[in-house]
């Protein structure tokens, strides 16, 4: 079945099915990565991560179980380790990549760019940027419409955004991409694109507050959508209403998209 998870094809129920017992079975967890590896390991993005590593590069590297088990041995308890340890993770960046890869990664742009283009955007901010694998493709977005609008990137700089760095010049593209704390730097953005994120912030007013007041539309995962997986025991899971409460605290409400699709959209009424 693991086909048919890699892809999403199951049923909602044999979906889940499968994600309970890979999180509790280690021989078939060990299955399941090698199987995300082999998918992912003739892609341009991982022959991209290949040349970015060089001799460095670790092929079949249980990413999620490093990070867990880092993320245990680090113990981090304020916001400064945090960023630390994400500044340091070289595990996070193959975990970003494999799931892109492989193609287990939502095509999350695919679903919204329709409604970000009716949006009228100004300047998105693809806020947890990672190594770009929706902020490169908002560029290209960007450069087809007839209506261009501004890309900006934030993240903590990392291996994962050294890698992003990488594929940019690669690319010959140029987008700002600043730290958390740097946010001043860039224009304030309408649009707030903020894909497996939410779960990584422990203070979502603290953290997102300054950004909310300017933004008419937030673009995010499908919330309603089961998250936990591979015992990532970095993120702070939270209701759905919870974060809608949030959210709603600072103008921005539900806003119903496409059934089926992997986003979740929040307006400016």
């Amino acid at each position: 079945m693991l086909g048919g998870y890699l892809k999403r094809g199951l049923t909602p129920d044999a979906l889940d099915g499968v994600r309970t017992h890979l999180d509790s079975c280690t021989r078939c967890w060990s299955a399941w990565n090698r199987f995300r590896w082999d998918t992912a390991l003739g892609t341009p993005l991982l022959q991209e991560l290949r040349a970015f590593l060089g001799p460095a590069f670790r092929p079949y590297l249980d990413s999620s179980s490093q990070l867990a088990d880092e993320w245990d041995a680090a113990s981090p308890s304020d916001p400064h380790e945090v960023a630390e340890f994400f500044r340091a993770s070289d595990a996070y960046l193959y975990n970003l990549s494999v799931w892109e890869a492989s193609g287990h990664r939502p095509p999350y742009l695919q679903h919204a760019s329709a409604a970000l283009l009716r949006s009228s955007p100004r300047v998105v901010l693809d806020y947890g940027c990672g190594i770009g694998s929706d902020l490169i493709g908002l560029h290209q977005i960007t450069a087809d419409s007839s209506a261009p609008f501004t890309v900006t990137g934030c993240d903590y700089a990392s291996p994962s955004t050294a890698f992003l760095r990488d594929r940019l010049r690669r690319r010959d593209l140029h987008v700002q991409v600043v730290e958390p704390d740097e946010l001043d730097a860039l224009p304030q953005p309408d649009v707030l694109w903020i894909i497996d994120t939410l779960d990584h912030l422990a203070d979502l007013d603290g953290q997102l507050g300054p950004l909310l007041p300017g933004v008419q539309l937030l673009v995010c995962e499908d919330l309603a959508e089961r998250r936990a997986h591979g015992d990532q025991r970095f993120h702070h899971r939270r209701h759905p209403a919870e974060l809608g409460a949030v959210l709603e605290r600072h103008g921005l409400h539900a806003a119903p998209g496409p059934p089926g699709h992997a986003v979740s959209y929040w307006r400016r009424r």
